[in-house]
């Protein structure tokens, strides 16, 4: 990952993740669209949406246009590489870089059933048969 990707995914706060993932779900959408994607009771206000828009766009992981008075956003390809520019962060700064004690973590936690454990299998599996292929 070049250094001004990842300077523009790191430090992403809560609000800023909810807003991209919302945007991603919508495909485009104005600020109430974004609203909307929100619970009822943890909605934010239209200004602080818009401010995180802005700086969303500031960011690179989206654009807007206008269409009659509204502003109409939509996520860049680069707003869908945001978990895995997050997750790597994460990895770096947490685990010391390693997958593998990110992985020993997350099966040390009580949610992993049996029904994750075959999905994550399945996950590794098709991973493998992707590189064979490469």
């Amino acid at each position: 990952m070049t250094g001004s990707r990842r300077n523009r995914i790191t430090g992403m706060g809560e609000l800023q993740l909810a807003v991209v993932d919302a945007l991603i779900e919508l495909g485009e959408g104005t600020v109430y669209d974004v609203l909307d994607q929100f619970p009822e009771g943890e909605r934010p206000r239209y200004n602080t949406v818009m401010t995180v828009l802005r700086a969303l766009e500031e960011k690179g992981l989206a654009q807007h246009r206008t269409q009659e008075r509204a502003f109409v956003f939509r996520p860049t390809a680069e707003a869908y590489r945001v978990r895995e520019g997050v997750l790597r962060d994460v990895v770096d700064r947490v685990f010391g870089g390693s997958p593998t004690r990110l992985m020993a973590t997350l099966l040390s936690a009580d949610a992993v059933t049996p029904e994750v454990l075959d999905e994550l299998r399945g996950l590794i599996d098709a991973q493998e048969v992707s590189d064979d292929a490469r």
